[in-house]
């Protein structure tokens, strides 16, 4: 029942960022998250699941800001109102004193997760170390097979690949085929764009599995000929301090950026090119989601290591040795 109050934690999040900021969706949202996570601690969520709540539940909250409207969102507001449009009055009346307390409830927010995560170490029976090595366990996990999953998307792909070269060397033979109906509907525009469209959420939603096993390029100029604590403590500062908020903002524009697609029917470019742009553009912030969560497992396993018993060291020193070499498990 915790892990099924964590999920929910996630859709909440979800909805928190997706609907209009004045709808009445976003604090029925935020009371989702704030029940369903004090239900999640109670009743003993999996770690991988609270976690992945924690950071993305507290990160809507940041993103959406709800009880707080900008001057943009307010002028809008105020055009529907001047045209006698009394549900837009109402809004007006409703944020407008609330504006000066936006600030003081994202701190409460922040200060509620911190409080939840802080009881759900205390209380777990097998220790609290145990307890952050099994959430970044299983957020590697949740990562990897995203990965894995589209990673199956290069069928597709290579199949559209193949069909666009061939229709391209049978159009030479028989010119009449742009006629068809087959043709309008499968145009090479159309291919072209399906194909990278495929390749931008493969790559996008691998982000996360690439961290998790350590498979990007790095430039190891200095850290290789650090000890193994020293290595530790850069992962750690580098996915905490830069990794993770860099992720809250590409999250946070990228979710902009699809919505605003939305709402004004973006489509290609060319006539003949796809509709529905915004689904594209939504791969961006849902990608870096996961590349967050994967910063937020390597953040659990640093700690772990540094801080943790001798006892989890083993399992906890990915990145305690040279990229692509086996992990020292001592200091």
């Amino acid at each position: 029942m915790g892990t099924l109050l964590s999920a929910i934690v996630i859709a909440a999040a979800f909805v928190i960022v997706v609907v209009d900021p004045t709808s009445m969706l976003v604090f029925y949202a935020l009371g989702a998250i704030v029940l369903a996570t004090a239900g999640a601690v109670a009743l003993q969520s999996r770690p991988a699941w609270f976690a992945a709540a924690t950071l993305l539940g507290w990160a809507a909250v940041m993103i959406a800001q709800p009880l707080y409207l900008t001057d943009r969102q307010f002028n809008a507001l105020r055009r529907v109102a001047r045209r006698g449009d009394e549900e837009a009055l109402a809004k007006i009346e409703f944020f407008e004193p609330l504006v000066p307390y936006a600030t003081p409830l994202l701190l409460a927010v922040t200060v509620f997760f911190a409080v939840m995560v802080a009881l759900v170490l205390r209380r777990t029976p097998l220790g609290a170390y145990r307890y952050l090595m099994d959430a970044s366990n299983g957020l590697a996990t949740a990562c990897v097979r995203v990965g894995v999953t589209v990673a199956l998307l290069y069928v597709p792909m290579m199949l559209i690949i193949l069909y666009d070269v061939f229709q391209r060397k049978y159009l030479g033979w028989n010119p009449a085929f742009t006629d068809t109906s087959w043709y309008k509907m499968f145009t090479s525009t159309r291919l072209q764009e399906m194909e990278w469209h495929l390749h931008a959420t493969l790559f996008l939603l691998a982000l996360g599995y690439g961290y998790v096993k350590d498979s990007h390029v790095r430039i190891e100029l200095v850290r290789d000929n650090l000890r193994p604590r020293s290595r530790v403590w850069i992962e750690l500062l580098g996915a905490a301090l830069f990794l993770v908020p860099y992720c809250y903002v590409v999250i946070k524009y990228g979710a902009e950026n699809a919505l605003r697609s939305y709402h004004i029917g973006e489509g290609s470019d060319a006539q003949t090119g796809l509709a529905h742009r915004f689904i594209i553009k939504g791969m961006l912030p849902v990608g870096f989601v996961f590349v967050a969560l994967a910063g937020l497992s390597a953040v659990l396993k640093c700690i772990v290591y540094l801080f943790g018993p001798a006892s989890l060291r083993d399992e906890a020193s990915q990145y305690a040795g040279a990229q692509h070499q086996s992990t020292p498990a001592q200091a």
